[in-house]
C-alpha cells in the first residue's frame, strides 16, 4: 500500500459553516465499479486542514489484496475527527466502504460521526442553478473553478487494472490527480454555502420602489422591485423566476421584482354556515347583518360564495404568509395580500415576504 501525504493550499471557505472545518475529513474513493459486492476498493483519498494548510493523504492498493490495509490506514486518521465531507457520499462512498469492512469482517466506526454531502446540498437549488447535471465537475465549473484531470473514476478503472498488472508511475499519477482533483474540489464547494445562508435569511432588504414595466401584450405594468444586501459573496450569479417572482443574484447584491395585480379580489370567510350570500350584490354578508335583507334577496351561503370583494393593489404569495389573503376565485392556487406604499416601510415584513420567495423558487413552484 502506498500513503501519499501533500500540503496543498486552502482555499477560501464561507464563516457560516455548520460544522467546524478543523473537525472535519473530506473523503473520495476510488473502485473498480459500482457492485459493492463484486467491486473492490483500490484508493481512499482523504483531506482534512491544520496549521491553515489543506492537507491530503492518498492511501492507494498496489494490489486488490490490499484493501484491509486501506480501510485500517483510513479509520486510523479517521479518530482525528466528528465530521465527513463528501460527494454523493450517502449514496456511494460510504455505503460502498460499509460494504468493504463487512466482505473483510472489519467493525464499523462511523456511527458517532456528522456527515455533509455536497450533492444533497448543491441539489437542493437545482431550480436556482438550472444545471444540465449536478456532477462535481459540473458544479465546478458552475462555480468557475477548473481542475488538472479530465477523466471520470468509470474511465480510471481500466487504468488501475493496467497497473497493477505493470505498475507506472505515469498512470499512477493519472489515478492519484483525479482523486485529488474532487478531494480539492470538495474544499472548493464548500462555497455552496452562501447560497444556504441567503436562502435562510442572510440578507437585508435596502430598497423597495414601485416601477413600471412592459407586459407581453405590450401595456404597462406596475412591478415591486426589491433590492437587498447579502451578508456573503455568493461564489456565482444566479437568476431564476415563476409565473410570479424574478430574482437575481450576484456577489453580495440581490433583487426581486414582483409584478403588482391591480384588480378586484375576494376574501372567503372560513364559516360559511353563519353566512348569507346576496346574489344582488355578490357578497355574503353574516346572519345578523342578513336578517334585515328580504329573504327572496339572500341564499345560504357556500364556501365558494361566502367572500367579501376589495379593489386595490395586490402581491402575490404562494402560501398565506402575509394575511388578510385574498384570492381570484375560490381554491385559486395563488392568493394576494393588499399593497400599498406603508408596506415599503416595514422592512420585517419585506424581508418575511422576501424569504417566502426564495422558498418558492427554491421549491420549484
Amino acid at each position: 500500500m502506498k500513503n501519499i501525504k501533500k500540503h496543498n493550499i486552502l482555499p477560501k471557505v464561507p464563516d457560516n459553516l455548520a460544522f467546524h472545518l478543523e473537525h472535519a475529513l473530506f473523503l473520495d474513493i476510488e473502485t473498480t465499479g459500482f457492485s459493492r459486492s463484486k467491486s473492490r476498493l483500490y484508493l481512499i483519498g482523504a483531506a482534512y486542514v491544520k496549521n491553515k494548510e489543506l492537507i491530503s493523504e492518498q492511501f492507494f492498493a498496489e494490489t486488490l489484496e490490499e484493501e484491509p490495509q486501506l480501510l485500517a490506514a483510513f479509520d486510523k486518521l479517521l479518530e482525528q475527527f466528528d465530521t465527513i465531507i463528501t460527494f454523493h457520499g450517502n449514496r456511494f462512498d460510504l455505503p460502498f466502504l460499509e460494504a468493504c469492512k463487512r466482505r473483510q469482517n472489519i467493525d464499523s466506526v462511523y456511527h458517532n460521526i456528522s456527515y455533509v454531502d455536497l450533492y444533497e446540498t448543491a441539489h437542493s437549488y437545482r431550480h436556482i442553478f438550472g444545471l444540465q447535471n449536478y456532477r462535481q465537475k459540473t458544479l465546478e465549473l458552475f462555480l468557475g473553478l477548473h481542475r488538472k484531470d479530465i477523466y471520470s473514476g468509470k474511465e480510471l478503472i481500466s487504468c488501475y487494472h493496467s497497473y497493477i498488472k505493470k505498475p507506472q508511475e505515469e498512470l499512477l499519477e493519472l489515478l492519484l490527480q483525479h482523486n485529488l482533483d474532487d478531494i480539492v474540489g470538495m474544499v472548493h464547494l464548500l462555497s455552496l454555502f452562501a447560497y444556504d445562508l441567503f436562502f435562510n435569511g442572510g440578507f437585508q432588504p435596502i430598497e423597495c420602489i414601485q416601477t413600471t414595466y412592459r407586459k407581453a401584450d405590450c401595456s404597462n405594468g406596475k412591478e415591486l422591485s426589491v433590492g437587498c444586501q447579502l451578508e456573503a459573496s455568493l461564489p456565482a450569479a444566479i437568476s431564476c423566476k415563476n409565473n410570479h417572482f424574478y430574482l437575481h443574484a450576484k456577489k453580495e447584491q440581490a433583487c426581486f421584482c414582483i409584478p403588482i395585480l391591480e384588480d378586484t379580489l375576494k376574501f372567503f370567510y372560513p364559516n360559511y354556515k353563519d353566512y348569507y350570500y346576496l346574489p344582488d350584490e355578490d357578497i355574503a354578508v353574516h346572519k345578523s347583518v342578513a336578517a334585515y335583507v328580504d329573504a327572496s334577496h339572500r341564499e345560504k351561503a357556500k364556501a365558494a360564495n361566502c367572500y367579501s370583494k376589495k379593489a386595490g393593489l395586490f402581491l402575490p404569495q404562494y402560501q398565506e404568509v402575509i394575511t388578510p389573503a385574498l384570492y381570484p376565485q375560490y381554491k385559486s392556487y395563488v392568493s394576494y395580500f393588499e399593497w400599498n406604499p406603508k408596506v415599503k416601510e416595514d422592512h420585517l415584513l419585506i424581508k418575511h415576504y422576501c424569504m417566502h420567495i426564495l422558498q418558492t423558487l427554491k421549491n420549484g413552484l
